[in-house]
């Protein structure tokens, strides 16, 4: 059975020419973003959240995850049993959507798969990025409806 969690008001997105290094510098310089994400995954050690930053409230959200290993010539996949299934996520909502395993996942290059609807969206089917080790902080969708860098958005 899977951990479902749903926090409020935890994550905040900040852009990257606004972070702080973890030594207390700046970072190198970058351009300013002037956009803003919609919706999108934050990370919190091995667990990994789907942020709803828009004005509306979700229908739904269903997650899934799965992804794959080389090993010499054999190729491995791996794929959840369960999905997370969430109802009626509020805006500034974070759901959980996928857990890694900080040892036995380094190896493996995971996606996670995200089903939403709501009102104004409609409905969208999303992947990210394949990432080894799992997904890290990644921008989904932004508020000038672009999808973030390498992440496949249809609308079903």
């Amino acid at each position: 059975m899977k951990d479902h969690k749903v926090v409020s008001n935890e994550y905040t997105w900040i852009p990257l020419d606004k972070r702080v290094s973890l030594y207390g510098g700046s970072l190198s310089p970058r351009k300013a973003e002037t956009r803003t994400p919609i919706f999108w995954l934050a990370r919190d050690r091995d667990e990994l959240y789907f942020v709803n930053a828009s004005k509306d409230v979700l229908d739904f959200v269903i997650a899934d995850g799965g992804g794959f290993e080389t090993v010499d010539d054999e190729v491995v996949t791996v794929n959840n049993v369960d999905q997370y299934e969430y109802k009626n996520v509020k805006p500034n909502d974070a759901v959980k959507v996928e857990e890694y395993d900080g040892f036995y996942d380094l190896d493996y290059l995971l996606q996670v798969s995200i089903m939403v609807q709501s009102k104004n969206y409609g409905k969208l089917e999303i992947r990210s990025p394949a990432e080894k080790g799992g997904v890290d902080e990644t921008v989904l969708l932004w508020d000038s409806g672009e999808s973030g860098k390498n992440v496949y958005i249809k609308k079903p």
